[in-house]
């Protein structure tokens, strides 16, 4: 049982716009959430970069998000390292 990891869980962006889109139109909260959050691993903080433009992926969310997700599988994205 020592080999417990702990993983701290922060999101780095605006809370309300996240909360309120989460309820009112919520592919658009699940885009922000997974974009601006951070895990600490071993005092490194690691999130998601999206290879494409963020500009279409909103568009696209916004007015058909199905077409966001394909956007999204097709361009993809990376793990990337952030500094505290």
């Amino acid at each position: 049982m020592d080999d417990v990891k702990n993983y701290t869980i922060k999101y780095c962006g605006s809370i309300f716009w996240v909360v309120v889109l989460l309820i009112f139109f919520l592919p658009a909260g699940i885009l922000l959430l997974a974009s601006g959050i951070r895990i600490k691993k071993e005092n490194e903080f690691w999130g998601l970069s999206y290879n494409g433009s963020m500009g279409w992926l909103i568009f696209w969310t916004i007015l058909f998000f199905p077409v966001a997700i394909i956007l999204a599988i097709i361009n993809g994205s990376d793990m990337v390292r952030y500094s505290e």
